[in-house]
């Protein structure tokens, strides 16, 4: 069997039912729920009832401009990441409305993957922006898997950034 490396990996949310439940899924069914770690912001946020073993941690909230809100997020996933490079060899950190997917030509899991491939630092995905054509797809059913019913995108230099890290 492959030797595969440990992978943590780690979101902040505000009141987001529909990512997050889909998030810890997706990323649970990659690496394990135990793997997960997920900074709830506001102490009023539910925790998604399929977080099974994730490490939820809710902090208060603190009204801020974009700016500062975006310093402070980015201060406590840098130093959750720091922290957990203690214990795992992989580190991804990205928004809950954000998959890191392999292509599916290399017939790979996310963990084979990311074992397999060299790290100086960080790795990148392509950020896609996933939306819906209005003309041609319908709403979103939310009992369905999501990308079966969108097939459009915008290629996405905001969304194409480091969310893999090796060391702090």
């Amino acid at each position: 069997k492959q030797n595969l490396k440990r992978v943590a990996v780690i979101t902040m949310a505000r009141n987001d039912k529909f990512f997050l439940s889909r998030w810890i899924k997706y990323y649970g069914e990659q690496f394990g729920s135990e793997n997960l770690y997920i900074y709830l912001d506001g102490l009023d946020n539910t925790v998604p009832k399929n977080a099974d073993k994730a490490h939820i941690t809710k902090l208060p909230h603190h009204d801020m401009s974009r700016s500062d809100g975006d310093k402070y997020r980015i201060g406590l996933m840098s130093d959750l990441a720091n922290k957990l490079l203690n214990e795992y060899d992989i580190v991804i950190g990205c928004d809950c409305d954000e998959f890191l997917i392999v292509d599916p030509a290399l017939n790979k899991t996310l963990s084979q993957y990311l074992s397999e491939t060299k790290i100086n630092t960080t790795v990148s995905g392509l950020g896609l922006d996933v939306g819906q054509h209005l003309k041609y797809e319908k709403t979103l059913n939310q009992s369905e898997p999501f990308l079966t019913q969108r097939s459009y995108a915008l290629l996405s230099t905001r969304y194409t950034k480091p969310v893999v890290i090796n060391r702090p």
